[in-house]
């Protein structure tokens, strides 16, 4: 397999390549915690996948194989991605989109995963990271020459999913990723040296890392609305603000496996038990608690606005109904995906049980492990 880094020639105009996905994480140094009961969280929001799931995942992993392939250090760093199954986020989310943008979708979100991953998972230093996201920016939606993988797959994304935006959501597409991309960059620092925020801080990040910028915008393009002039307006401030967080705290619970490996610090599980003081259940109590908060408020600023003004248009209510089944296909997806229970996992299920933090391949307990009596 060929390397996603450029050719041996020095080219100085030119960032240095994110690391390739697979390279080993840093050495983890996480607590001697080795499991934790998850509780049942509630189900606030319907969840679906598209009728033409399966077909979407495939062709999507067939992009990503065809497109990013030289991103991997090797052919099984590739299958072990594959079978993680982010193929399958997009019809997840976008249930109710026709099936072509439901495959862009699917795409972008494999293209962003996989960017991640190569920062999040290696020792990347910030300049490294930000030289490279600031080559991948620059290069989205701009003629380039430049031949690195991201670069390619990224204007191909562009020349897919502008036909079906307006001209103010064409502009928000590259400014949404620039934003999200630096949010990225910006989490390295805290990763490098151990760091942990304080949960507003780190809330505030996170919702930029997260991708909630390009979030919303690929939930419009599924629906085919525009939100873009109500997006700033108080009552979708709201709305799109408890969405936005229930979202990452239900990402941060049921990937804290994965992250406590490699002592994340970039995970509400860790903010809450080093600002907290807690013991890692009662901080997963806490966070469970976080979740079905912000849920539920999610629901009340929702309905607010269907209640409200704007409540007769016909865009807004298929937005809102969007967001609710991105919502709740993000938390199903969670429960499904190997990337967060280990290569080999298969779903049987369980939402709720025992969790091993130290087993390669984990799943949903009904008992905890039992220690074996030394005679």
């Amino acid at each position: 397999m060929t390397s996603a880094v450029p050719s041996s020639r020095q080219d100085t105009d030119r960032p240095q390549e994110l690391p390739l996905v697979g390279t080993p994480p840093q050495a983890a140094h996480g607590t001697q915690e080795t499991e934790f009961y998850l509780p049942e969280l509630p189900r606030l929001l319907p969840s679906a996948y598209h009728p033409n799931a399966v077909e979407i995942e495939v062709r999507s992993n067939a992009w990503v194989c065809r497109h990013l392939q030289s991103c991997f250090t090797d052919e099984q760093a590739l299958l072990s991605y594959l079978r993680q199954r982010a193929g399958l986020y997009g019809p997840a989310v976008s249930p109710l989109a026709d099936g072509q943008r439901a495959g862009d979708i699917a795409d972008f979100y494999q293209y962003v995963t996989i960017v991640d991953d190569a920062i999040a998972g290696t020792s990347t230093s910030e300049q490294q990271a930000r030289g490279a996201l600031a080559r991948i920016t620059h290069g989205f939606g701009t003629e380039t020459d430049d031949t690195s993988p991201l670069i390619r797959a990224g204007a191909d994304l562009w020349r897919r999913i502008t036909p079906g935006l307006s001209p103010a959501q064409v502009g928000r597409f590259k400014e949404s990723l620039a934003i999200s991309l630096g949010g990225y960059a910006d989490e390295v620092p805290h990763r490098h040296a151990g760091h942990v925020l304080a949960l507003d801080g780190y809330m505030k990040l996170r919702v930029v890392s997260f991708g909630w910028p390009f979030v919303a915008l690929m939930t419009e393009y599924g629906a085919r609305v525009d939100m873009t002039d109500l997006h700033p307006t108080p009552e979708f401030e709201k709305a799109n603000g408890h969405a936005v967080r229930q979202m990452i705290l239900v990402n941060d619970l049921l990937s804290w496996r994965k992250e406590h490996a490699r002592a994340d610090t970039m995970n509400a599980v860790a903010v809450l038990q080093h600002n907290d003081n807690l013991d890692l259940q009662d901080a997963v109590n806490a966070l469970c608690h976080l979740i079905e908060a912000e849920g539920r408020a999610y629901l009340t600023a929702r309905d607010r606005i269907l209640n409200g003004p704007l409540g007769g248009r016909t865009d807004v209510a298929t937005y809102l109904d969007a967001l609710d089944h991105l919502i709740g296909g993000t938390q199903a997806y969670h429960y499904l995906t190997p990337r967060y229970f280990g290569d080999g996992y298969a779903p049987d299920g369980s939402t709720s049980g025992w969790l091993s933090l130290t087993e390669p391949l984990a799943r949903l307990r009904p008992q905890p492990q039992r220690t074996p009596t030394v005679a």
